[in-house]
């Protein structure tokens, strides 16, 4: 908005105020002494970012006319760029055009190319602004050969300018060919040997663009891919406090990059995660930084509003002011201050109904993005029900089957046909508790990393058990299960764990037949490599199953993601391979395959082990002395209880007292001597912490392993702290657990020999 030059009551405002101004001004932006002059950049630059323009316009054009009057075109040639710059911040993109183009008439006439270098970046500066594309293009070439010649910092602006002009004209291609040359030229740039074009150095310039590029490069990466989750990586790699700390005082738009910034992260989390508290996280600070800035907006409306118009056209206003003020008389000082509160009043008025209707309309804009937020929200409801209707049919199937397997064990005679239903039984069960491991895993592994609990072992044993696991399901479908595993030393093992491996194992398999109608499944294990006590050993899991076409390979391991890929070709839950990947991270290897087409798939993975041979203790404890060993076993459920029970008088020598009740163990441990206690973690009225804590204040020796369907780093740290040895995982293999169980007996018996040869 701009004040008719006919306007007399305006032009004795502006004269007024300027001459006030002038007249009790302390500081000047010419710096003087007895044989130079200077232009102080550095005051200007303060003033401009802490937005006291009027201030700062005064200030120049009284270096204009003081260079005028003395002569000195080099200082008048700053002076009008400097007021360029000014009328930039102000909008008024034409008249900046105008006395940055003044600028750089002067340079030419003195010949002074870090002046010509300015007065370019200037115009760029506005061109860009002004969204006048075409003299911007005809301009950064010329502006650009002069900067690199002087192998000034200006170069380095520029860019970020021409990177804004692509992402202003919405030209993604360019905005991401000029980030990452700018990025690239920046990392290979030297700042300290640079020469500056300024008479003082801006701190963190470097540091201020490579924020600037990578930012605008992060947008352009998922722009062009059409906001695939895979070109998110640029975005989530910056850090939002460092680009805060970057913008905040330099880019009149930093609140809304800023808002940008979270607002793609929000896209991400919708769109690719499906994850709606992260979604709304990021969504939440995105729309805190739209306010910010229209808080911002409207501080510098108050602040500013009586004065901005002011300085518009200044030069001829001071002209006019000056010839006013020498025939001024009482009358007209009169009419003058009348004036100026008549003039501020009608500045505040009409500036409060722009910036209000201003408001206004980004308001709507911020109430339609909530509308479109909210259907993308509803989108992501009707995807978590499709899933969770999937899942229910995950669990129903095994579950109907356990139960009708049941039912036709009770009622069938024939023993050969109990042992197949008890085959499938078997199969059924062990589905379904893999099924519900996955649900449990997916969401543990989001929140935290999994420690490897690594023990000597054999990796033909651990493939066995995989088979023996999963031999009833591929026989159901009269698919040939086949296993090859290179030949190895008797006495040589490997640190693994067992239960992690197992599950990666038995997921990728589970996978192949259930994409399997006929043919075979193979699991390889291949010695790669051996050197300084390590084996590095290749697994492949193959089948000729259904293959899987190129087009699905970026979904294939996203949990939640591959449901399209797997309404089609089954009904599966979409989270077995997404654990192998995570399952895998924690073993430093990552999982990849080949696949043709209604052919077969091969997946495949190498995983580095430490080689041991220490294990010979194991088999010592299984033909240790044969001393009867009396165990406890605690919980609160009778099925449970018979279960465990059973499996403790399968092992030789080996017998039992059965409780249900927390307090009621604590006394039974104290009347009776107990060589091992089995404990349930979850029980009411006192839990299996409690109740370990009160056995260890009169026993502290003897051994307490954990029963529990439970498995986390959080359980493992109360396990520890409450005083119990070690956790058994249920549902658990019979030969495990015979092993841990039998191990504590050798324990137990050194403990016995220790104290015997004490005393």
């Amino acid at each position: 908005m701009c004040f008719p030059k006919s306007n007399t009551v305006i032009v004795l405002f502006i004269a007024l105020i300027t001459n006030v101004f002038f007249a009790n001004a302390q500081e000047s932006l010419v710096n003087t002494d007895s044989s130079s002059y200077s232009f102080n950049s550095y005051k200007l630059n303060s003033l401009v970012r802490s937005d006291s323009l009027y201030e700062a316009a005064v200030l120049i054009h009284n270096a204009i006319a003081f260079s005028k009057k003395n002569g000195l075109k080099n200082i008048e040639a700053e002076s009008y760029n400097a007021y360029g710059q000014v009328l930039t911040k102000m909008s008024n993109f034409q008249k900046a055009e105008i006395y940055h183009t003044k600028a750089l008439q002067l340079y030419d006439s003195l010949d002074i190319d870090t002046g010509r270098d300015l007065a370019y970046s200037g115009l760029l500066n506005a061109f860009v602004l002004a969204k006048n594309y075409s003299k911007f293009d005809s301009l950064y070439p010329k502006a650009q050969d002069i900067s690199k010649k002087l192998n000034s910092e200006i170069y380095f602006i520029n860019l970020e300018y021409k990177i804004k002009k692509a992402y202003y004209s919405f030209d993604n291609i360019g905005m991401l060919n000029s980030s990452n040359f700018a990025l690239s030229k920046l990392k290979n740039s030297d700042f300290i040997t640079l020469n500056p074009s300024l008479n003082y150095p801006i701190n963190n310039l470097k540091e201020n663009l490579f924020q600037s590029y990578k930012y605008y490069n992060a947008i352009a990466q998922i722009k062009l891919s059409d906001f695939d989750a895979k070109d998110y990586g640029a975005l989530f790699a910056i850090d939002e406090d460092k680009l805060k700390a970057s913008i905040i005082l330099t880019d009149v738009n930093s609140y809304r990059k800023l808002a940008s910034l979270n607002y793609y992260k929000y896209l991400y989390y919708t769109n690719s995660k499906k994850n709606l508290d992260s979604a709304n996280k990021y969504l939440l600070k995105s729309d805190t930084y739209k306010y910010q800035a229209l808080n911002h907006l409207e501080y510098k409306i108050i602040r500013n509003g009586a004065l901005v118009h002011k300085i518009i056209n200044a030069e001829e206003q001071l002209a006019i002011a000056n010839e006013i003020r020498n025939k001024a008389a009482l009358n007209s000082k009169r009419f003058a201050i009348i004036t100026i509160i008549m003039s501020i009043t009608l500045a505040i008025i009409l500036t409060s109904f722009y910036f209000y209707f201003k408001a206004k309309k980004n308001i709507t804009k911020v109430n339609e993005a909530l509308k479109q937020s909210n259907s993308k929200l509803l989108a992501i409801d009707k995807d978590r029900l499709e899933f969770f209707s999937i899942l229910s049919h995950e669990l129903r199937t095994p579950i109907y089957g356990i139960n009708g397997l049941a039912i036709l064990i009770n009622q069938e005679n024939d023993t050969s046909k109990k042992q197949s239903y008890l085959e499938s039984l078997i199969s059924s069960s062990n589905y379904l508790s893999i099924l519900i491991d996955n649900i449990l895993q997916a969401n543990r592994l989001k929140f935290e990393n999994k420690n490897l609990r690594l023990k000597p072992d054999k990796i033909e044993k651990i493939v066995s058990h995989v088979v023996s696991t999963i031999a009833v399901a591929a026989k159901n479908k009269d698919l040939e299960l086949r296993v090859h595993i290179d030949e190895s030393d008797d006495n040589e093992y490997i640190l693994i764990d067992k239960v992690a491996f197992s599950q990666i194992l038995i997921n990728l398999a589970y996978n192949a037949i259930r994409y399997t109608k006929k043919g075979h499944i193979t699991i390889n294990v291949f010695e790669k490599s051996r050197e300084n006590g390590n084996i590095t050993l290749r697994f492949e899991v193959n089948d000729t199953g259904i293959g899987i076409k190129e087009e699905h390979r970026s979904i294939v391991f996203s949990a939640f993601e591959n449901k399209t890929f797997l309404n089609k070709n089954s009904s599966g839950s979409g989270l077995g391979l997404y654990i192998v990947k995570t399952l895998l991270k924690s073993h430093n290897s990552d999982i990849d395959f080949v696949s043709t087409p209604n052919e077969g798939t091969s997946f495949f993975f190498e995983i580095t082990f430490q080689l041991s041979m220490a294990t010979a203790h194991l088999t010592s404890a299984s033909t240790s002395e044969k001393r009867s060993m009396h165990v406890l076993i605690v919980d609160d459920n009778k099925i449970n209880l018979l279960i465990t029970k059973k499996n403790i008088e399968k092992i030789e020598g080996y017998t039992c007292v059965t409780i249900s009740n927390g307090k009621e163990a604590i006394c039974l441990a104290k009347e009776k001597d107990f060589d091992l206690i089995l404990m349930d973690i979850n029980m009411p009225d006192m839990d299996g912490y409690e109740v370990t804590k009160h056995v260890r204040m009169f026993n502290p020796n003897i051994p307490i392993l954990a029963l529990t369907a439970l498995n986390s780093s959080e359980i493992s740290t109360k396990a520890e702290a409450a005083g119990i040895d070690q956790i058994i995982t249920k549902p658990y293999i019979f030969e495990d657990f015979k092993a841990i169980i039998i191990s504590y007996r050798h324990k137990r018996n050194q403990g016995n020999v220790i104290e015997a040869e004490a005393i």
